[in-house]
């Protein structure tokens, strides 16, 4: 491993704990996920970490107190006191668009801010998770505002009610066309509403450099036009930019 400090990255999403053993210059350990059924706190025991970590950074959307739990867990577990990741203005000279930066949600900050670090170009980010969200940066690195709107899976569960769309299953194929039966025309329909979201803003506020990831980012890809680069772990980067 490399001689600078080895931190552990977490990312808690909504339905899943990402994380990766990195250090100032390049990832040591990619990436795992594990699923967290709503308390991510409980997964911390699978985490099979090493011995010479020295910070641990985390990006919570799940709240404070299941925060809080995690930060415990980690404390009893592997003796680690984790610092809380939050929206930084000018960080990597990265300037937030919200009035109120602190308002702006660290996984959204953390991609972009990981998209701005790879580059400096202007960009923009497609997170595509239980929201689909898009955010878009200038080549001077001011952040230039983004959408939320809702993502595959949640706009099925829209339309046709959590009990059906269990029930239908996630087992299913999206097309480029139309669907044949309700199921799949309301499959069709959330993502034909997602690939023209992303399209049409893209057209405006695309930038030299377009950025894919989350959960379902594999899924809209091939039916986004242009050039995208597909980076599951941008968050996990974003992450490796704090500062010590």
């Amino acid at each position: 491993m490399s001689d600078a400090a080895t931190r552990l990255l977490v990312d808690v999403g909504n339905s899943r704990l990402k994380w990766a053993l990195a250090d100032d210059h390049a990832m040591l350990v990619s990436a795992q996920a594990l699923a967290h059924g709503g308390d991510p706190a409980s997964v911390v025991e699978l985490l099979p970490l090493a011995a010479d970590i020295r910070e641990a950074w985390i990006a919570n959307v799940t709240g404070e107190a299941h925060g809080e739990r995690l930060a415990a867990a980690l404390a009893v577990r592997h003796h680690l006191r984790p610092r809380f990741a939050k929206p930084i203005d000018g960080l990597q000279g990265l300037r937030i668009a919200y009035e109120d930066p602190s308002r702006l949600g660290v996984d959204r900050w953390l991609a972009l801010l990981a998209a701005w670090s790879r580059d400096r170009a202007a960009a923009c980010v497609v997170s595509a998770g239980t929201a689909l969200t898009f955010d878009a940066v200038d080549d001077r690195g001011q952040h230039l505002g983004g959408i939320i709107a809702s993502g595959l899976t949640t706009a099925q569960q829209a339309v046709l009610g959590a009990t059906r769309f269990a029930a239908a299953g996630p087992e299913f194929q999206y097309t480029a066309g139309l669907g044949s039966d309700t199921e799949a025309c309301v499959r069709q329909g959330a993502l034909h509403a997602c690939v023209g979201l992303v399209e049409r803003l893209t057209a405006r506020y695309g930038g030299q450099r377009r950025y894919l990831t989350g959960g379902d980012a594999e899924t809209l890809r091939p039916y986004l036009a242009g050039d995208w680069i597909v980076v599951p772990d941008l968050v996990l980067e974003g992450l490796q930019q704090m500062p010590a």
